[in-house]
């Protein structure tokens, strides 16, 4: 029996990863994201799918593939009359990471077919959906069911009457056994709103992972990345072993982790190996040591507040900037809903460290008129005390450093910086309209008289200048092209297949003659 290997998203752009196997009568997914690049071709923060309308809008746009039968039935209106056309046996998802453009549009997806991931991961997700305003596309840990109107079947709302619909979770089967315990699954199955008056969940716990899937037989590897639990995966056919790294770097403070795979997947002797390629151009990486350093030069430098954009999840960074904060003499105030991210993940790995319970660490007390249930039923009632009010923040502005990204710099009308410095320790931006965002942050910072760092204007010249961001800010999540190469002669497959990367002939020109390059095209079989 042939192995085949489609690519339905992700072949020559960053995110969005799709990809599918078939071996052994088996068709598994591996994971299956959004891809932001096209999504931003038709949406932005305030034009976006309507719930109303399910499935419709994504299908018509080509947001997703229109496979048959993998679909929630709830999400499809009475005018969807035409089936997704494409017949494609998927039998599990495997998801690398916790990124939504690597699993965001499983929201979408019948929750009965089961999910392969390893425990942290799952976590997260349980996590961000609870703290979020989830939209209807990215419920991926659990959903919320949707009818049909009774007058109107073509439009699609949420059930009213929350005691007759309780939240359906998904099938979720971990990797890694080990980190699961009672702990996990009583975080997994509890409800976000855990009261009389919130909608109940109808959770399936948590299962340990048997190591095949069907037909196939697999195994998980732990790699690093910009957020913890990223697996690698390899799936054994009868032609030969099968890899996928998924994202994965080796510049990172764990990067003997994606050391250890790189040495099993060679073992391996694999027949194929799949590869992200998004830093292809790049050098090798800024080090955590390096943005810790430059970072820490930065803040001890600067009179009053500090602003760090960081992303929540890259716990590698929030240690770096608590670390900074201590030697600084400073405390570090994260949002409610980082507060909720890090207990949550310290259920599954006691390893991390317990930083709510650091002196040095504090939750911003946002001015609303209630909090949210998840809030209100887990973060104030176990770590009430290390809130901290704007008021305070305002009057001891040399005293903290505050961990906002830009969409939480409207909290700085409460703040009132007089001056300051804001650290842009995250990705840049790559697309039109994240460079509008740094726009408007660049906005904000004028209006308070803050100094930006890790990015600037160029003044003069164009209208419309665009942003300039300085190395050694930020640690990227993701492998640069020389030490991409280097693993992948270690490896040494027989076939590379070049994924989340906008120059998949990188790989054509660097290793020609060495092995053989396949460059995949969106939903076209490789037959291998």
């Amino acid at each position: 029996m042939g192995l085949k290997i489609t690519v339905f998203d992700g072949a020559k752009c960053i995110g969005g990863s799709k990809i599918h196997l078939l071996a052994e009568g088996t068709g598994i997914f591996l994971d299956f994201g959004v891809n932001y690049k096209r999504w931003g071709e038709y949406y932005e923060e305030f034009l976006k799918p309507r719930p109303s309308r399910g499935l419709l809008d994504l299908l018509i746009l080509g947001m997703v593939p229109p496979i048959d039968g993998i679909y929630r039935r709830d999400l499809f209106p009475a005018d969807l009359s035409e089936e997704p056309s494409l017949k494609v046996q998927v039998d599990a998802f495997f998801v690398t990471h916790s990124h939504m453009d690597h699993c965001g549009h499983l929201g979408l997806v019948d929750p009965g077919i089961p999910v392969y991931t390893s425990t942290m991961s799952a976590v997260i997700l349980k996590a961000t959906r609870d703290s979020g305003r989830s939209d209807f596309d990215k419920e991926v840990a659990y959903v919320t069911p949707k009818d049909r109107l009774g007058d109107n079947p073509n439009v699609l709302y949420s059930q009213r009457n929350w005691r007759e619909k309780p939240y359906v979770g998904r099938t979720f089967y971990v990797v890694d056994e080990e980190n699961l315990n009672p702990g996990v699954n009583a975080f997994w199955t509890t409800p976000p709103n855990p009261s009389e008056r919130g909608r109940e969940l109808e959770a399936v716990p948590l299962s340990p992972a048997s190591g095949r899937v069907g037909n196939l037989k697999f195994k998980a590897f732990p790699v690093d990345h910009s957020v913890y639990g990223a697996t690698a995966y390899a799936f054994e056919t009868s032609a030969g072993w099968v890899v996928y790294t998924g994202d994965f770097r080796l510049h990172g403070r764990n990067g003997g982790l994606s050391l250890d795979f790189v040495e099993e997947a060679a073992g391996l002797r694999p027949l194929v190996l799949i590869t992200e390629g998004t830093n292809v151009g790049e050098d090798i990486g800024v080090k955590e040591e390096e943005v810790y350093e430059n970072c820490l030069r930065a803040v001890e430098a600067a009179e009053g507040i500090v602003v760090a954009d960081f992303a929540p999840r890259n716990i590698e960074r929030l240690l770096t900037f608590l670390e900074i904060a201590k030697e600084s003499g400073r405390g570090l105030v994260v949002l409610a809903k980082d507060a909720y991210l890090l207990h949550a993940m310290r259920l599954v790995d006691e390893g991390i460290p317990d930083l709510l319970s650091d002196p040095n660490l504090f939750i911003y007390e946002e001015l609303k008129a209630k909090p949210d249930a998840w809030e209100k039923e887990l973060v104030r009632k176990l770590y009430g005390s290390k809130y901290v009010p704007a008021e305070r923040i305002r009057r001891n502005q040399g005293d903290y450093i505050l961990s906002f990204s830009f969409w939480d710099v409207k909290h700085l009308l409460d703040v009132r910086p007089k001056g300051g410095i804001y650290i842009y320790s995250t990705s840049e931006a790559y697309t039109e309209e994240q460079e509008i965002d740094v726009r408007r942050l660049w906005n904000w910072l004028n209006f308070f008289g803050i100094r930006p760092i890790g990015f600037t204007f160029l003044e003069g010249g164009s209208s419309r200048p665009e942003p300039i961001f300085c190395k050694g800010y930020h640690s990227s999540g993701h492998i640069s092209g020389e030490e991409l190469l280097e693993v992948i002669r270690e490896i040494r497959p027989k076939y590379l297949i070049p994924v989340h990367t906008e120059d998949p002939e990188f790989f054509v020109e660097k290793l020609k003659g060495e092995i053989r390059v396949l460059l995949p095209e969106e939903g076209v079989p490789l037959e291998v």
